[in-house]
Formats: structure tokens, C-alpha cells, sequence
């Protein structure tokens, strides 16, 4: 599977994901929930009435007929509230976004992780056949009678060394495998063969472009903006709370004087004009609270742009880093692989010991391990640059 098709993946079956979504969907009623407050209200009313007296018989009452309820005016309460819900739903979605770009990072950094162990596992079995070869060498100077026993000796125990580090190594790729198939929403014993490579690629990207996407399109930012919006609505929800009420009722039914029934039509409207004046203080509470979370939410948002500018600048500063990385790691390897052959021909020729030759070897050794662990460590900092910067990791890539 390609990286690609592992995000796809992810993006169907992850449980996490799944999850967001479900939240957003959830969210999304919220709003005709809210419209509903410009519609008028209809029903439909039944009711029996017994009603006695002193010097009356008792008697039954029946009504039954439709009756609409409208509110016309209340001081904008309706709209706020329906604004307030639009918003909130707008930071549902961009807490979905987050949640969709946090997915496809944890799984592109698996997946490199998963090439980076895969290329270690095979660096260590070259470090094996290294080995190999130097108590190969070692031996034979030892039946010619070159070299003490003690090179073998030590040859033979950095075969051994080697071989414990391969057994390691292909522990270490399978638990990346696990790990990836779990990112993915699969079982860790799924069974996947990762397609790709580790490659000596960058990004030329300086920190004010990507200052400015992440303030502009990192999802935490949108969501917390929303959530400031919709509490300035909630806020101007309360303010209504002071202004007049204006309500239209309209019925029309049948009115029962007696029971049986003994018809008669009926139809009404009526106009209703509310002032309140006291309320024990409620709405003013509400409003000072109201007031409150804005400013706890505006702080927030502060907050958020603060961090999201630290995460850009720290990713940054990561890809820059791992991009000098690379370039060290790849001339010691070279470095590495040179003194090696070097070491090795001087040996042969009773030039150098075997501390010389088994340090050229670990030295290559470790060469190896750091140059593949730079690369898998640049593609990783180019998705955590990317995430910062309110882009889905290598679905949305621009070099």
C-alpha cells in the first residue's frame, strides 16, 4: 500500500475519525433546531372540562379545533440564537478538520516509520555480512599464521553482536507495522506491505508563508474564532431578554355547552404585547455570564494563535534541521564506507589490528542507522510542518 492509500484508509475506518464525524453530525441539527424558532407553532387541542357549582349542576365542556402560536418580535433572540448555532457548527467542523489532519499525520509518520525500521533491519543484515566477512579475514590470517587468536575471538563475538541487533531490528519493523495498521483502523495483525522509499527530498518554504497559513487555515484557530462568534450571538440572545415580546395567536375549533355534545363553531385571534420589567434578576445573570465566557473565549483564541505559532515555528526549525541532517549523515556514510574498505585492505596486509578494523565497522554501522533515521526523520518534519500549517500531511502537499 502506498502512503496515499493508507491516509484513504485511515480516513474509513479509523475509530477516531469516525468519532468526529459523528460529533459533527450531531451538531448539524442544531441549526434547523434553532430556525424552527421563525416558524409558527401548530396543534391540534382536545379537551374535556367538568365543571359544578353550589347552585349549578354539574356539566361537561368540550373544545377541540386547531390553534397557532407565532412570536413576532423579541428583541432579535431568535436570529442571535440562530447565528450562535450556525457558528457553532461551523467549530464542529473545523474541530472534524483538526481531527482529519491529526489522522493523516499519525499515519504518514507510521508509515515512514515503517520504511525507516524496514531500511535499519536491512542496514543490519549488511552489518552481518560486514561481520562475516571480518572473521572470515581474521581467520585466515590466523592459519597463516598473521594474526593471534584473539581477532578471531573478537570477530566472532561482533558476529554474534550483529546478529542480536538484526533479531532486534525485525522486532522493531513489525511493531511498526502493528503500529500502522492501527493508525489506519485495522487490526495490528493485518497484513500490509508499505510501497515507498525514503528519499532525499525537501521544502523550501520560509517561516512567514507558513506563519500565515497556519494563523489563517489550522483548524484549532478557525474553531476557536467560531466559538467567539457564537458567543457574542449567545450574548445579544440574553439582551433580548429586555426588549418587548410580540405573539399572534389564532384558533379555530368547536365549542361543546353540553355533554353530548351540543356544536357550535368557533374562531379567535389575538395580538399579545409584553413588557417585562422584573425578572428576580435572571436575565441579568445570564447576561453577566454570557459576558464572561466571551472574554474567557476572545483569551482563548489568543491563546490558540499563540501555540499554533509555536508549533509552526517549531516544525519549522524541525525541517530545517532534519534537512542539514540528511546532508551531515549522508558524507559520513560515505566517510564511513570508504574507511571501512581502507581499514580492511590495511588489515589484510598487517597494516592495522582488529580494534582498528571492528571500530571502521561499528562507525559504518552507526552511518547507516543515522542516514536512514535523517530521512525518515525530514519526511516526518515536512508532515508536521504541513499539519501546523492547516494542510492534510502529503494529500495536500505543494514542494
Amino acid at each position: 500500500m502506498t502512503l496515499k492509500e493508507c491516509i484513504l484508509e485511515a480516513f474509513k475506518h479509523s475509530p477516531y475519525l469516525l468519532q468526529a464525524k459523528a460529533d459533527l453530525e450531531a451538531e448539524k441539527p442544531r441549526r434547523l433546531e434553532e430556525f424552527s424558532g421563525f416558524l409558527p407553532q401548530i396543534s391540534l387541542k382536545d379537551t374535556l372540562t367538568r365543571t359544578g357549582a353550589e347552585d349549578i349542576s354539574p356539566y361537561y365542556q368540550q373544545y377541540m379545533g386547531l390553534e397557532l402560536d407565532y412570536n413576532l418580535f423579541q428583541g432579535w433572540g431568535t436570529l442571535s440564537s440562530y447565528f450562535a448555532a450556525r457558528r457553532e457548527v461551523d467549530a464542529a467542523r473545523a474541530k472534524y478538520r483538526e481531527a482529519v489532519l491529526d489522522t493523516a499525520y499519525r499515519v504518514t509518520k507510521a508509515f515512514y516509520t515503517v520504511l525507516e525500521k524496514k531500511r535499519l533491519w536491512e542496514a543490519a543484515k549488511d552489518d552481518l555480512r560486514d561481520a562475516q566477512v571480518n572473521l572470515d579475514t581474521a581467520k585466515a590470517r590466523y592459519k597463516e599464521g598473521l594474526a593471534p587468536y584473539a581477532d578471531v575471538i573478537k570477530a566472532r563475538a561482533y558476529v554474534a553482536n550483529a546478529r542480536f541487533v538484526l533479531r532486534e531490528r525485525e522486532s522493531e519493523y513489525w511493531v511498526a507495522v502493528g503500529t500502522l495498521n492501527v493508525e489506519m483502523g485495522r487490526s495490528v495483525t493485518s497484513s500490509i506491505n508499505p510501497e515507498g522509499e525514503l528519499k532525499e527530498e525537501g521544502w523550501d518554504v520560509d517561516f512567514s508563508t507558513a506563519r500565515h497559513e497556519a494563523l489563517s487555515h489550522n483548524p484549532l484557530v478557525l474553531q476557536a474564532e467560531k466559538e467567539v462568534e457564537a458567543q457574542m450571538y449567545r450574548k445579544c440572545q440574553v439582551y433580548s431578554e429586555f426588549s418587548p415580546r410580540v405573539d399572534f395567536q389564532w384558533r379555530y375549533g368547536w365549542q361543546d355547552k353540553s355533554f353530548p355534545p351540543n356544536d357550535y363553531e368557533e374562531w379567535s385571534w389575538e395580538f399579545t404585547f409584553t413588557l417585562p420589567i422584573f425578572s428576580g434578576f435572571a436575565s441579568r445573570a445570564r447576561l453577566a455570564e454570557r459576558r464572561a465566557l466571551l472574554d474567557s473565549k476572545t483569551y482563548y483564541l489568543s491563546r490558540v494563535k499563540l501555540e499554533v505559532e509555536q508549533e509552526a515555528w517549531q516544525a519549522f526549525q524541525e525541517l530545517k534541521k532534519s534537512q542539514a541532517n540528511v546532508l551531515s549523515a549522508r558524507a559520513h556514510l560515505r566517510d564511513a564506507t570508504h574507511d571501512l574498505h581502507v581499514t580492511r585492505g590495511r588489515y589484510r596486509e598487517g597494516l592495522a589490528n582488529m580494534v582498528d578494523l571492528t571500530t571502521a565497522q561499528a562507525n559504518l554501522s552507526d552511518a547507516r542507522a543515522q542516514y536512514i533515521s535523517s530521512l525518515a526523520d525530514l519526511e516526518r518534519s515536512i508532515a508536521a510542518l504541513e499539519k501546523a500549517m492547516g494542510r492534510v500531511p502529503y494529500l495536500e502537499r505543494s514542494r
